[in-house]
């Protein structure tokens, strides 16, 4: 399932960049996109929680690298905040290790959502 990342009026600064703004959860991964800003390719059973993040206007946008997780922000708002159990690489856009990857897609809830059951899936059942 492919979920837009959010847009602002600023959004168009970045958007100038190709390739897609989107963030994909499919076949055990979490797939973040921002053009040739950076991406990250996550899998799900490496996502320990899932909590939401509010990320300031005043943070910057685009792909930031801040207090020990990467951020891929087009817009300032609400957004889902994966933790890792280990450090993850990610492209920001060069390659960087991080244990948490805020994503700030339109719809947080959904993408929240589909994460946790992405997940659910992936993990062996306990006895």
């Amino acid at each position: 399932m492919i979920f837009p990342l959010r847009t602002s009026r600023w959004t168009r600064f970045l958007t100038s960049t190709t390739g897609p703004f989107e963030a994909e959860v499919a076949g055990g991964i979490v797939g973040v996109r921002m053009g040739w800003v950076g991406h990250a390719e996550i899998p799900v059973e490496r996502i320990a929680r899932i909590t939401s993040r509010r990320w300031p206007w005043w943070g910057g946008l685009g792909v930031r690298i801040a207090k020990g997780m990467v951020a891929f922000v087009p817009a300032p708002g609400d957004g889902v905040l994966l933790e890792f159990d280990d450090p993850v690489t990610v492209h920001a856009p060069m390659s960087w290790e991080t244990d948490r990857v805020l994503v700030m897609v339109a719809d947080p809830e959904r993408f929240a959502a589909k994460v946790a059951a992405e997940r659910e899936a992936a993990l062996p059942p306990t006895p």
